[in-house]
């Protein structure tokens, strides 16, 4: 039997090593993985090939579809790559049951209007724009008139690379969205005064219904405290209200394995900011080395999800 883990060309060649851990925990149940380029795969379903289950590596929700029409277990699924690749839709799937990060969706042609704007006019603009939440409408009113800052997002884009505060030079804004739709947020504000004003946000990694761990990233330079950013990562403990948070995020959706990244803000709420359906585990596995998230992941697939496999 053989399990495909799916990428496009450069996602396999960076994740050689992620591929190999795979390959040596599927040994155990006489698996064999297979990485599977994105190209080839259509004829692969025209051949009528037939893998135990695939392992969508590359964010392309259109594949998980296909994989799904081709009754092939797939993790994610598409409802998760379609909502979760997309932050825009991510937040307003979620808003209604966590604290949010308040946002507006606009398309790639409206970047340069946007960047004409003062500072100013953004909080009239959510005021005039924003669909409030039924459940944290105070919450997101106090987000929105309380940023001195707002902050523009790409919405497929992923590891910080495509986040902007609208402070900065509009060319590099312009050059880096690159024509992508995008989000408007209020920039949230991490960290108190005692820890220096510190960005800090914390990942989940769930697999299934379960909290695996939990990782707090942190910035003392930048608003983007991501770990490919240079942020400082360690373990993190989730308390009692927390973990509350985390499992009505779960609640709402079935995931295989994700990230759910919170920003901490100036009153240690975790305040639900994206979700990552492609999460790596380098950023983990340096933090907690003793834990084992891949081996977690493929015992909940072959064990739980697919048991007669």
């Amino acid at each position: 039997m053989k399990l495909w883990m799916i990428y496009d060309r450069e996602g396999m060649e960076r994740n050689a090593s992620y591929i190999q851990m795979y390959r040596e925990r599927c040994r155990t149940y006489e698996i064999q993985v297979e990485p599977v380029l994105t190209e080839t795969l259509p004829r692969r379903l025209r051949d009528g090939q037939m893998p135990v289950c695939a392992l969508v590596r590359t964010i392309c929700p259109k594949i998980n579809q296909m994989l799904e029409q081709a009754k092939i277990p797939v993790f994610n699924s598409y409802q998760v790559s379609y909502v979760c690749n997309h932050k825009g839709r991510t937040l307003e799937y979620f808003k209604d049951q966590v604290l949010s990060v308040p946002s507006l969706t606009f398309s790639g042609k409206d970047l340069t209007d946007i960047l004409s704007k003062k500072p100013g006019e953004f909080v009239n603009m959510f005021e005039k724009q924003f669909c409030y939440s039924n459940s944290f409408e105070q919450e997101e009113r106090e987000l929105i008139y309380r940023a001195s800052e707002f902050v523009i997002k790409a919405v497929d884009g992923h590891g910080g690379t495509q986040v902007f505060s609208i402070e900065e030079d509009k060319r590099q804004v312009l050059e880096g969205i690159g024509g992508h739709d995008f989000v408007l947020q209020p920039m949230i504000g991490g960290g108190s005064s005692a820890e220096g004003g510190r960005s800090q946000d914390v990942r989940v990694y769930v697999v299934g219904k379960k909290i695996f761990a939990a990782v707090m990233r942190s910035s003392s330079r930048d608003f983007r405290a991501n770990f490919s950013l240079g942020g400082e990562v360690r373990r993190y403990e989730l308390s009692g209200q927390e973990v509350r948070i985390v499992k009505t995020v779960l609640d709402k959706m079935e995931f295989g394995m994700v990230g759910i990244d919170f920003i901490v803000d100036g009153r240690r709420r975790l305040i639900l900011n994206e979700i990552e359906d492609v999460a790596g585990a380098r950023m983990l596995y340096q933090c907690a080395p003793e834990l084992d998230i891949v081996q977690e992941y493929l015992q909940y697939i072959l064990e739980e999800k697919l048991p007669n496999s």
